[in-house]
């Protein structure tokens, strides 16, 4: 009984924190113009940077917190929800894997990326674990 429950905190607290961490990353951006430079390369205008705040906001911030309620509250349409933003996640995690191989520079974002898709690929293996066992 205790890792089922462990296992639905530790899920909903995932996508909880990675709504909180994406604001705190727009927080970053737009008040230390500065630290955009850790994620630019000089064929990767901070344009180009800035301009992903709308996909960030809309499938990153709102569909982690979106996601964290469905699982947390066992809405029916909480895994629909939950695939969306990994699908979402992982898309941009490979255009920016594929960006800094082209220009050899980004990787700190990149990495930072690829690693939301991973934890989010193991956040769909349990929430997908918890619903064949009947725990969710």
């Amino acid at each position: 009984m205790k890792s089922t429950e462990y296992r639905q905190n530790w899920l909903f607290y995932y996508l909880l924190v990675q709504g909180m961490a994406g604001i705190f990353w727009w927080i970053l951006l737009f008040q230390m113009p500065e630290s955009r430079a850790w994620f630019l390369s000089e064929q990767f205008p901070e344009q180009v940077l800035m301009s992903f705040w709308l996909p960030d906001f809309l499938i990153l911030i709102l569909g982690s917190f979106l996601a964290a309620e469905g699982y947390r509250n066992h809405r029916s349409w909480f895994q629909p929800v939950l695939y969306f933003l990994t699908g979402g996640i992982s898309y941009i995690s490979l255009y920016l894997l594929a960006l800094s191989i082209s220009t050899q520079a980004g990787w700190l974002g990149t990495g930072i990326m690829l690693l939301c898709t991973i934890m989010m690929l193991v956040v769909c293996y349990v929430a997908r674990y918890d619903k064949i066992r009947k725990k969710y």
